[in-house]
């Protein structure tokens, strides 16, 4: 088993050498670009140097989140420069979402290792072992999968580390798959700018119009506490524990920290059997900060009411004052041997092993005055100023010698410097020099019509259309599709797939081809051994950058739908030679495993939608997909990019995709015959209705 490691978040320097002092095995931050706290203080480059030295002296790494989806300006740019001060003072890890950054690390800094973020959404161990394959060193797992789940990634990779958030704050949407903060107000999840709208209240609605609230907050979860659960969680395989709160104050992060420390050395001293939680350190915890108490739901269920706040969505807290935490001191041995007619000899060894060692003077026999042990160990005891206390020390020496008192405080002061510039660990990482990305030119030519349905109803409507050259069906339709549409086929799979529902997804050879969802798929298919060129990558795996582009071409996967956050301007500086754009849709919000139809009125198991209505009266349609058992939260109003028709075909994009979801026949034909209006007659069309062109105008900061 790789070594526990208890993971902290860190806001700034301060709080960074806090929580090592309370006992944080590693800690994690962002720096000046590119974290998924944009809003948040963050460190400067001198910060982050000074961070990380005190972390290695103390035998602490140091983790550099970069986990948001990066645009091609940003990181032909800035990227470079930006990592390479962090690999040149010594940073441990990079945390990434974006498969263009993950590819870029690999190519200029292959030493440095990546951990994989939970903005990653990576449930299964076809997950893991996709990014394991590329060189991830380490995967943080979605934070919905429960211990049991765990235990099957590790079970099938267990050489690749597995880190797991354990304590703090939840979000209602799988990480990386939220765009209701984006496409509401353009503070975008996805470049570390949530402006958290699920802690807003709401009100919820079944079919019939009746309310089914049980409370207003309905999409705020409870803070995560699994601190119960450390021993099912270490024998299921999680390594690293970490602890959410990257913008919480210097209280609150030692605080988690201490009570967390004393409960992994329990179990590393005492064992599993003996493990028990006070109910005094539940307090404690409730009283640094919580959301109407804790929830361990996800370790052991799928989704359930005890997950939701409900009635209260703000952070509380009871305890206003850190408490003062002595520097850690790193605890050394000692050897001195002073023996007539040798060099003085003196080495530090710490608990891990390494050592610092030193010569100095030739020993002498005394003409006056005998140096004695204790003069030896007065001089070598004296660490005071330095980040080290003694606590074992072996000397062997002559009787009737004599050392000058400063050659023993020279030859300590020695040994001391080579202990630590070991423990700091100079930086040796590889720095390949940067070059920028050639890209191909977007090219205008005629382009396919796809599109994709999620109901029977629909699929036998679009079959209406001949125009259409492509369709992709959720697995259920498969066979439907067979009978009634005579062009090519796609399976459309799940947006998320867990470990539960892995015997559902059948391949078949004989259709065009899937669209894959999430990184678990695109493992599954490998594993299958389908083949990568009937793979198309769905705009839930963000293609947000050449990079990504350049980096899925390269482990053969050529085609992917464009993201919804970026705007024309920037689709200019993308090659969409082989992708997909959406110009017709309900924008996807959310993908929850927390299920608010089981949370209002009990699980139904039928596939059911509800509504949401915000505090602005905007409806929000929550679809259950109980096939998978996941919510989709669609958005208010309809995206529709039509009269946008010549700037997006400037783009020289493949094809054109319409998705229908929760749309009746009426919809649905409706959009088709203004799709050949527009595209097939070079007609002018527009929605009577209010309808949003997402980002397409305005794009994301």
């Amino acid at each position: 088993m790789n070594k526990l490691e208890l993971l902290s978040p860190a806001g700034d320097l301060q709080i960074f050498k806090a929580v090592v002092n309370a006992g944080a095995d590693a800690v994690y931050f962002g720096g000046d670009l590119f974290g998924a706290r944009a809003y948040a203080k963050n460190f400067s480059m001198e910060d982050a140097k000074e961070a990380i030295k005190y972390g290695h002296i103390h035998g602490v790494k140091s983790y550099l989140t970069v986990n948001t989806l990066l645009k091609n300006l940003e990181i032909e740019e800035k990227l470079y420069q930006y990592l390479k001060g962090y690999v040149e003072n010594g940073i441990d890890a990079f945390i990434v979402q974006d498969f263009g950054v993950f590819n870029f690390i690999r190519e200029y800094f292959p030493d440095t290792n990546i951990h994989v973020s939970t903005q990653a959404s990576l449930c299964t161990k076809y997950g893991g072992s996709f990014f394991e394959q590329l060189g991830a060193s380490r995967i943080v797992t979605a934070r919905e999968i429960s211990i049991e789940e765990i235990g099957k990634i590790h079970e099938a990779c267990p050489e690749l580390e597995i880190e797991s958030f354990v304590h703090g704050a939840l979000c209602v949407c799988y990480s990386g798959q939220c765009l209701m903060s984006s496409i509401l107000g353009g503070r975008s999840g996805n470049r570390g700018r949530c402006a958290q709208p699920c802690r807003l209240p709401y009100e919820a609605f079944d079919e019939s119009g009746a309310k089914i609230n049980k409370g207003n907050y309905i999409l705020s979860p409870k803070d995560f506490c699994t601190i119960k659960y450390l021993p099912q969680m270490i024998e299921a395989g999680v390594m690293s524990f970490k602890i959410e709160g990257r913008m919480k104050q210097l209280e609150y992060a030692t605080g988690v920290v201490s009570v967390y420390r004393h409960y992994l050395d329990q179990y590393l001293y005492k064992g599993s059997k003996n493990y028990q939680v006070s109910e005094a350190s539940i307090q404690k915890l409730l009283d640094y900060g919580n959301r109407s108490g804790f929830t361990d739901l996800y370790l052991h269920s799928h989704n359930g009411p005890d997950l939701i706040t409900f009635e209260a969505p703000s952070h509380t807290k009871n305890t206003e004052k850190a408490e003062e935490i002595p520097e850690r001191k790193i605890k050394l041995s000692c050897k001195v041997n002073a023996l007539v007619g040798k060099e003085l000899y003196i080495k530090f060894t710490d608990e891990n092993g390494i050592f610092g060692e030193a010569y100095s003077n030739v020993v002498e026999m005394a003409q006056n005055r005998a140096t004695t042990e204790d003069d030896i160990k007065k001089a070598v005891s004296g660490l005071g100023n330095t980040n080290f206390s003694l606590e074992k020390l072996s000397i062997d020496a002559d009787d009737g010698i004599f050392l000058p008192v400063s050659a023993i405080k020279n030859a300590r002061r020695a040994a001391i410097e080579a202990l630590t510039a070991k423990l700091l660990n100079a930086n040796t990482a590889e720095i390949k020099p940067f070059t920028n990305i050639k890209t191909m030119a977007n090219h205008i030519s005629s382009v396919r019509c796809f599109i994709t349905v999620t109901t029977k109803e629909q699929l036998n409507e679009a079959c209406k259309y001949d125009f259409i050259d492509a369709i992709a069906v959720p697995l259920k339709l498969l066979d439907a599709a067979k009978t009634t549409f005579s062009k090519d086929i796609y399976i459309y799979l799940p947006a998320v797939l867990r470990d539960k529902y892995v015997n559902k997804i059948k391949v078949d050879d004989s259709i065009a081809g899937v669209i894959a969802s999430s990184f678990d798929e695109l493992g599954l298919l490998e594993e299958l051994n389908y083949p990568k060129n009937k793979i198309i990558l769905d705009h839930r795996l963000y293609t947000f950058n050449n990079r990504s582009i350049q980096g899925f071409s390269n482990y053969g996967y050529s085609r992917n739908c464009i993201p919804y956050e970026l705007s024309l301007k920037e689709l200019k500086h993308r090659y969409n030679g082989d992708s997909q754009m959406i110009i017709y849709s309900r924008i996807p919000m959310m993908i929850t495993a927390n299920c608010t139809v089981k949370n209002t009125i009990n699980c139904q198991k039928d596939n059911r939608s509800i509504k949401l209505i915000d505090r602005k009266n905007q409806k929000f349609i929550v679809s259950c997909n109980c096939d998978y058992c996941y919510n989709t939260i669609y958005n208010s109003k309809k995206y529709f990019a039509f009269d946008l028709k010549d700037d997006i075909l400037a783009l020289g994009v493949k094809e054109l995709r319409l998705d229908f979801t929760v749309e009746n026949v009426a919809e649905v034909s409706e959009i088709l015959n203004k799709y050949k209006e527009v595209f097939l007659e070079n007609k002018s069309a527009r929605l009577s209705e209010d309808y949003t062109k997402g980002h397409l105008k305005r794009g994301v900061e």
